[in-house]
C-alpha cells in the first residue's frame, strides 16, 4: 500500500465493503492485508511529519546570497524529504516505481528552488544512474528511456532557470559527448557562449577554455585553435585563456615555439597583469632554457614594462627562485641586491635585510629558522616577505590571538534628560529595553487612555445614577 493522508478512513471503507460483500471471506482477506495497512499508516505519519514543514506555495525566485532562515529552513525540508523517498521507505523491489517517486519529489522541489544548480545535478545524476542500472540488467529499452529523461531535464535547466549557469552546461555537454551525440554537446557550448542566450554571463572565460578542451578530444587541435579564434575575438574574456590555449600546444603538440607565441601575444594584451605574467613566467622555467627564462625576468622588470613596484614583489621572489636552482653564487646575489633596492624604494629595507635572506635557503614549506624566528622576523612558515614592517605585522599577529568579548547580547547606551517610569535610568542616560518589549511598549494605546477620566464621563455618570428625591 502508498502511505497517503486519511489512509485509516480509506481503510475503514475497505472493511466495510470486504465484510459486506462477503463476511467469511473479507474477514481472510483484512487479516492478510492488516500488515500491509500498518506500514503504510506508519509510512504515512513520516509523510506528514516531512511534509508538514515545506511551504509548496513558495514562489521560485532568486536565492538571496547569503540565504535567508525561511529559505534555508525550506531548503532543509524539501532535502530531508527527498532523502527519506531515496531511503526507499516502501522497501520495494519495483526499480521503476522508486525511481519516479525519487523523480517526482525532485520535480515538487524544483518549484520552489529552481535557480538551486544542485538540485538540478543530483535529479540528473541519479537518473543516469539508473539507466545504467537497467543497461547492466540487460534491459536496453528503459536504459534509453531514462537516459532521455536525463538529456530532457538538462535541457528544461539550460533553457529555463540555468541559462547562464556554467555548470550545468558543462554537465550536459559531457553527458552529450557520453553518448556521442558530439553535434548536440558542440550546441550547448556555443549556447552558453552565445551573448543573447547566455546575457548574464558577464565572464566566458571559463566557458570558452572548457569548449577548446571539448574540441581538442572530439575533432583534434585544429578545432581547439578555432575556439581560441573566437575567444581573442570576444571582449569579455580574460587572461586565463591565453594560459591554457598555450599550455594546450605545449602539451599536445609538443610545441614549444607555439606556446610562447601564444604568451606573448597575451603579454601584449596583459602587460601589467602579474597573474599572467607569474603564469608565463612558470611556464619558461620549466622549459630548461636558461639564458630565455633570464631575457624574460630581465624584460618583464624592466622600467619600459610599466609594472609598478608593488606589482614587481612575486615577480622578483620568482626570480630569485629560479637563480636560486639554476644561477651560480653571483647571480643570486645580484638578483637579492636587485630585489632590495626594490624594498628600498619602500623604505621598507632597515631591518628586513635577515627577512630577505630567508628567501635564499627556502624550499618548499621548509626554512632556515624556527617558527619562533620567522614569527619575530614577522615572517609566515610557507609565505614570502611582504612589504610591511616586521613589527607592525608581529603586533598585527599578536592582536588576533588575543580573546575578545562576546557582544552580540550587550544593550545599545541611549542617554535620555528625563527617564519615562519603569525605564532603567543611570547617571547620564537610561538603558533601553530590549527590542521584542520595545515595540510592544510602541504599539501599545498612549497611558492616558486607561485613566478614569477619560473612559467615564463621571457627571454624566452621577446624574444618570442619581435617584429621584420623591422615591427615597
Amino acid at each position: 500500500m502508498t502511505p497517503m493522508i486519511s489512509v485509516e478512513l480509506l481503510w475503514k471503507d475497505y472493511c466495510s465493503f470486504e465484510m459486506n460483500v462477503n463476511p467469511t471471506l473479507g474477514k481472510t482477506m483484512i487479516e492478510s492485508r492488516s500488515r500491509d495497512f500498518s506500514n503504510a499508516k506508519r509510512l504515512t505519519k513520516e509523510f506528514e511529519s516531512l511534509t508538514r514543514p515545506i511551504d509548496r506555495n513558495n514562489p521560485c525566485l532568486p536565492p538571496n546570497v547569503p540565504l535567508t532562515s525561511e529559505e534555508i529552513k525550506q531548503l532543509s525540508a524539501w532535502r530531508k524529504f527527498i532523502t527519506w523517498e531515496r531511503s526507499n521507505p516502501l522497501k520495494t523491489e519495483d526499480k521503476l516505481l522508486l525511481t519516479r517517486r525519487i523523480q517526482l519529489a525532485y520535480e515538487q522541489s524544483l518549484l520552489c528552488f529552481g535557480y538551486h544548480v544542485d538540485l538540478w545535478f543530483e535529479i540528473c545524476s541519479y537518473l543516469e544512474q539508473t539507466s545504467r542500472f537497467y543497461a547492466e540488467h540487460g534491459d536496453i529499452h528503459m536504459s534509453k528511456r531514462f537516459l532521455d529523461d536525463t538529456a530532457h531535464f538538462y535541457e528544461r535547466a539550460i533553457q529555463t532557470f540555468m541559462r547562464s549557469n556554467m555548470l550545468i552546461h558543462f554537465a550536459y555537454a559531457d553527458f552529450e559527448e557520453a553518448r556521442l551525440n558530439i553535434d548536440k554537446a558542440r550546441a550547448i557550448y556555443n549556447h552558453l557562449l552565445d551573448r543573447k542566450e547566455a546575457v548574464h554571463l558577464t565572464d566566458p572565460t571559463l566557458a570558452y577554455i572548457q569548449a577548446m578542451q571539448f574540441e581538442r578530444r572530439v575533432d583534434g587541435i585544429k578545432s581547439a585553435r578555432a575556439v581560441f579564434k573566437r575567444a581573442r575575438e570576444d571582449s569579455r574574456i580574460n587572461y586565463q585563456v591565453y594560459v591554457a590555449a598555450a599550455l594546450m600546444e605545449y602539451y599536445c603538440t609538443k610545441d614549444q615555439k607555439i606556446a610562447c607565441n601564444i604568451f606573448n601575444l597575451g603579454l601584449k594584451k596583459y602587460p601589467q597583469h602579474v597573474d599572467y605574467i607569474l603564469a608565463y613566467v612558470d611556464y619558461m622555467t620549466h622549459l630548461n632554457e636558461d639564458q630565455n627564462a633570464r631575457v624574460l625576468f630581465d624584460g618583464l622588470l624592466a622600467q619600459e614594462q610599466g609594472i609598478s613596484n608593488e606589482s614587481q614583489v612575486p615577480i622578483w621572489t620568482e626570480f630569485l627562485k629560479f637563480e636560486s636552482q639554476l644561477g651560480d653564487l653571483a647571480s643570486i646575489k645580484n638578483v637579492e641586491q636587485r630585489r632590495a633596492n626594490l624594498f628600498a624604494k619602500f623604505n621598507q629595507l632597515d631591518g628586513r635585510q635577515t627577512a630577505l635572506l630567508v628567501d635564499r635557503y627556502r624550499f618548499l614549506d621548509l626554512c632556515p629558522c624556527s617558527t619562533d624566528d620567522l614569527k619575530l622576523l614577522g615572517l609566515q612558515t610557507q609565505s614570502d616577505p611582504i612589504i610591511e614592517s616586521s613589527s607592525s605585522s608581529t603586533i598585527k599577529d599578536r592582536r588576533d590571538s588575543l580573546p575578545k568579548p562576546d557582544i552580540k547580547h550587550m544593550m545599545p547606551y541611549r542617554p535620555t534628560r528625563n527617564p519615562l517610569p519603569g525605564s532603567h535610568p543611570t547617571p547620564g542616560g537610561v538603558f533601553p529595553l530590549p527590542d521584542t518589549a520595545l515595540y510592544l511598549v510602541k504599539v501599545l494605546p498612549p497611558t492616558r487612555n486607561f485613566e478614569v477620566e477619560s473612559l467615564i464621563d463621571l457627571p454624566k455618570t452621577n446624574e444618570f445614577l442619581a435617584f429621584p428625591r420623591d422615591l427615597l
